[in-house]
C-alpha cells in the first residue's frame, strides 16, 4: 500500500518538476539573450557606436577567425563562454568541429554584420523591433543568419533538419534578444518531419522586413520583430550590407 502511494504521488510530482525544470531553464537561456543584447550595446559604445562586425561566423573561420561575432563580445561578457550555451539544448551533446566552444545562439547578420562595413546603432530607428540574436543548434555550422538562411530555414521546417531545432527549445518556442537590449520570448510553429504533407509555415513573431515585399508573409499573424528595415536589394542573395 505504502508502495502504491509512493507511486501515484511520483507520478503526480513528476510532470511538475518536469515544467518547473524547464521553466528554469528557459528563465536562464532569456537571461542569457538579455546579456547579449546589452553587450552588443556596450561592444558599440567602445567603438564608435558601431555593432561587432567582422568574418562569417562559420566552417573553419570559427576556429581561425579572431573577429567572429562571438569571439569579441565575448569579454563583454566576462570572458564567460556559458553565456553561449542553452540549458534546455537538446542535441547529443557534442558541437560542431570548428567551434572553439559550444555556442547554441545565432545572431541576426543584417544587424551583427560578417563583413568589414559596420552598422551604426543609429542607423536602427525602432531598436525594440529588430531582432539581433536567437537559437540555433551547436550542431550547426553557420552562427551568422541572414534573410537567407531564415527562409531556407522556413522551406525546410517539416522536412527533419537541424536548422531551425533550436527555435523550438523552449516549449516549441524560442528566445530572441533585441536590438534595444532586452530579451523575449516568441512561439514557433509547430515542427512535424513525420508529415506527409507538411505546410511551410510563416515563421511566427519573426517577420522578414518593415518595409517593402518580404520573402515570406506571416499569415498568421503580423510579425513581432524583424530582421531588417527593407526588402531593397537582393532579399534572398546573402548581401547582409543592405536593408538599413
Amino acid at each position: 500500500m505504502v508502495i502504491a502511494i509512493i507511486a501515484i504521488l511520483a507520478g503526480m510530482l513528476l510532470p511538475a518538476l518536469s515544467k518547473a525544470k524547464a521553466k528554469a531553464q528557459a528563465t536562464k537561456c532569456l537571461n542569457n539573450h538579455k546579456q547579449m543584447a546589452l553587450a552588443f550595446l556596450v561592444y558599440a559604445s567602445d567603438q564608435d557606436d558601431r555593432y561587432i562586425c567582422g568574418t562569417f561566423a562559420a566552417n573553419a573561420q570559427l576556429t581561425t577567425a579572431p573577429d567572429v561575432w562571438f569571439k569579441l563580445l565575448l569579454p563583454y561578457l566576462g570572458n564567460n563562454t556559458n553565456m553561449y550555451k542553452c540549458p534546455a539544448h537538446f542535441d547529443n551533446g557534442t558541437f560542431y568541429a570548428s567551434l572553439p566552444y559550444a555556442v547554441d545562439y545565432v545572431v541576426n547578420s543584417h544587424i551583427i554584420r560578417p563583413s568589414a562595413t559596420a552598422l551604426r546603432t543609429t542607423q536602427i530607428d525602432t531598436p525594440t523591433a529588430y531582432l539581433v540574436a536567437t537559437e540555433d543548434s551547436r550542431n550547426m555550422n553557420n552562427f551568422n543568419w541572414s534573410v537567407s538562411d531564415f527562409e531556407w530555414t522556413r522551406n525546410h521546417w517539416h522536412t527533419g533538419s537541424t536548422y531551425g531545432l533550436g527555435l523550438t527549445r523552449h516549449n516549441n518556442g524560442a528566445q530572441a534578444g533585441m536590438a534595444d537590449g532586452h530579451a523575449e520570448y516568441f512561439k514557433m510553429p509547430f515542427r512535424d518531419p513525420n508529415s506527409a504533407t507538411p505546410v511551410t509555415p510563416d515563421l511566427g513573431a519573426i517577420g522578414d522586413c518593415m518595409n517593402g515585399t518580404p520573402v515570406w508573409s506571416n499569415s498568421v499573424a503580423a510579425p513581432k520583430v524583424f530582421l531588417r528595415a527593407t526588402s531593397a536589394g537582393d532579399a534572398i542573395g546573402g548581401n547582409v550590407n543592405m536593408g538599413f
